[in-house]
């Protein structure tokens, strides 16, 4: 009697492309950095959690497994764009050394750069998009370091007799005020970018002098 071969069941390929939850790999990052990739030529309003599923080659499941809602996906794209600004601005530092003028100067040509090269990350960053910082602690703690960015420079202009002693704090919200007002002006088109970057350079430091001359030690 003939023996009956058993046939021996296909042997399973990987699956090639991003890494999913199958395979153990961290599918909260590579969702985020699509999100991040989606960004660079969609607009806020038509991301939603499955093109970000979809660009990131895992299930929608999968997806809001990570994330209740796009806001929850915004709030972890925002914190990299903190992070993101943070480490410009510190490298920016290096080259002052205890220069208070040129560290208020160097954080409002930094900044103003950052939101102009980094829109759709601005846009979340500073509101508009239902992202509420308090109910995300790991976003509330790096946006409030870069607010402690510029609360220290007035501090040390203060503490070399460049501004005037007292309300810190005060004269920190206006210094931002200042810088992110002109800096919104532009990216929402109220004002026109200049061809020459030196040019424009020149432009962001003459304003944001302004707050300084305002807070001068007399």
């Amino acid at each position: 009697m003939a023996v009956s071969k058993k046939k021996s069941s296909p042997k399973k390929t990987k699956a090639v492309g991003r890494p999913t939850k199958d395979n153990g790999v961290n599918v909260k990052e590579a969702l985020i950095q699509a999100g991040v990739e989606l960004l660079e030529n969609t607009s806020l309003e038509d991301i939603s959690l499955r093109k970000v599923a979809a660009h990131a080659g895992v299930s929608h499941v999968a997806c809001y497994h990570h994330f209740e809602n796009k806001h929850a996906l915004f709030s972890a794209i925002a914190e990299i764009g903190f992070q993101r600004y943070f480490e410009t601005y510190q490298k920016e530092l290096e080259k002052t050394d205890q220069d208070f003028k040129g560290r208020y100067r160097a954080l409002g040509w930094t900044y103003f750069q950052f939101i102009m090269t980094n829109r759709q990350f601005a846009r979340i960053m500073f509101g508009g998009t239902g992202v509420d910082a308090k109910t995300h602690p790991t976003l509330l703690a790096v946006s409030r370091r870069t607010y402690r960015q510029l609360h220290e420079i007035i501090r040390m202009g203060q503490n070399l007799g460049h501004l005037e002693k007292g309300n810190t704090r005060e004269k920190t919200l206006a210094s931002w005020a200042m810088i992110h007002g002109i800096a919104m002006l532009f990216l929402e088109g109220r004002l026109q970018m200049k061809n020459d970057i030196q040019e424009m350079e020149k432009f962001i430091q003459t304003v944001t002098e302004y707050a300084f001359i305002g807070m001068k030690s007399k």
